[in-house]
């Protein structure tokens, strides 16, 4: 099948026409985007001067705010950090656990048959309930936190590990065995590798919850960080701040679920 080149009269390949299409498509996302993100700012600002509350700032207002946090009083930026350290640890921590775990699931029975009664029951625990019960035994601190935010993450990471591996082809596994492949081949050459796109995916879906786990611990029991600014913004009623504290919890948070789908794309160039 040919398409017509109009500048040359000659035929275009469809591969030609392919490239051709694919600027135009992301322009004509970016575009779509811009469009919305106007959309509702216009809506908000003008959703908020008719409701004309203090507890609703308009759109202008938390822009307003979120420059005042960010770049006059700074104030944002420690608190960010006092609340990323016990984040960034526990994410590790359910790295390091539950890989090995989801992995070791699906290869062997018996492990599986051990542990999945404890990760059936782990989906289906509310975690939040929990939070007092680890602050009693641990205290006030980076412990619990830490804590907290693996119990949050490691059973999402371990079940997308251990299913993306059992996806992965038995008869390469078996062709691989009779070849004479030891079990560390049959891990690193076949495995592994079928596992990556599973890992992360569990690894996205694990940091959406432990960042879900870290403010939600620092709202209900420990006010520090993120958690204690919110909560004096709201006696304050300074909506503007409150609101734009919010924003720029979601933002950090979209931000590492961009970098973790680049790093993906970075390192399984074939998927």
């Amino acid at each position: 099948m040919a398409f017509a080149n109009t500048s040359t009269g000659r035929a275009a390949s469809p591969r030609r026409v392919l490239e051709l299409r694919k600027p135009i498509s992301g322009m004509s996302a970016a575009i779509s985007r811009i469009v919305a993100f106007i959309l509702f700012a216009s809506a908000w600002e003008f959703g908020a001067r008719a409701a004309d509350s203090i507890l609703i700032p308009t759109f202008t207002e938390t822009l307003r705010a979120l420059y005042e946090t960010t770049l006059v009083t700074g104030e944002i930026w420690p608190a960010l950090w006092i609340s990323n350290v016990p984040l960034i640890i526990g994410f590790v921590v359910s790295v390091a656990i539950s890989v090995p775990l989801g992995l070791a699931m699906a290869r062997w029975k018996v492990i599986d048959q051990m542990l999945s009664p404890v990760t059936a029951l782990a989906l289906a625990l509310p975690i939040a309930p929990l939070i007092p019960v680890v602050l009693v035994a641990l205290g006030m601190g980076q412990a619990p936190k830490v804590v907290i935010i693996v119990l949050f993450s490691w059973v999402f990471i371990t079940t997308n590990v251990r299913a993306g591996t059992r996806r992965v082809d038995r008869s390469l596994v078996e062709m691989a065995r009779s070849f004479g492949a030891s079990e560390r081949q049959v891990w690193f050459r076949i495995l592994i590798p079928g596992a990556i796109p599973a890992v992360f995916a569990g690894l996205r879906i694990g940091l959406g919850r432990a960042f879900a786990g870290m403010v939600i611990v620092e709202l209900i029991m420990l006010p520090v960080g993120i958690g204690a600014l919110l909560l004096d913004y709201r006696g304050d009623f300074k909506a503007g701040l409150l609101y734009a504290t919010t924003i720029l919890v979601v933002i950090e948070a979209v931000v590492l679920a961009v970098a973790m789908q680049a790093l993906e794309r970075h390192l399984i160039r074939w998927k």
